[in-house]
């Protein structure tokens, strides 16, 4: 028999230790990926939704200022029809 030493692998429980902790590694460096990129899409929506209420604002507001002119106009009407009536009824 030879006094020399033989090298050993490590045992195979120290393998599975490493593989598994590299594959947890790997699966958290995913959701850590997946959740910057969730944020990234949801401040993207976030401000999409602004705009589409900004504009939404700017759509009522241009409505409500075209009813005042329209219930404007429509009052000057009413004014100049009762005059002319007044007029040709003298």
């Amino acid at each position: 028999m030879d006094d020399t030493p033989t090298q050993r692998k490590p045992p195979p429980t120290l393998d599975r230790r490493l593989s598994a902790h590299e594959r947890r590694a790997r699966i958290i460096a995913q959701l850590r990926k997946q959740a910057i990129a969730g944020a990234d899409d949801l401040s993207a929506q976030h401000k999409a939704a602004e705009g589409e209420n900004a504009k939404a604002v700017k759509r009522r507001r241009a409505f409500a200022w075209l009813s005042v002119a329209a219930a404007v106009v429509w009052g000057l009407c009413c004014i100049i029809a009762l005059r002319l009536l007044v007029i040709k009824a003298l």
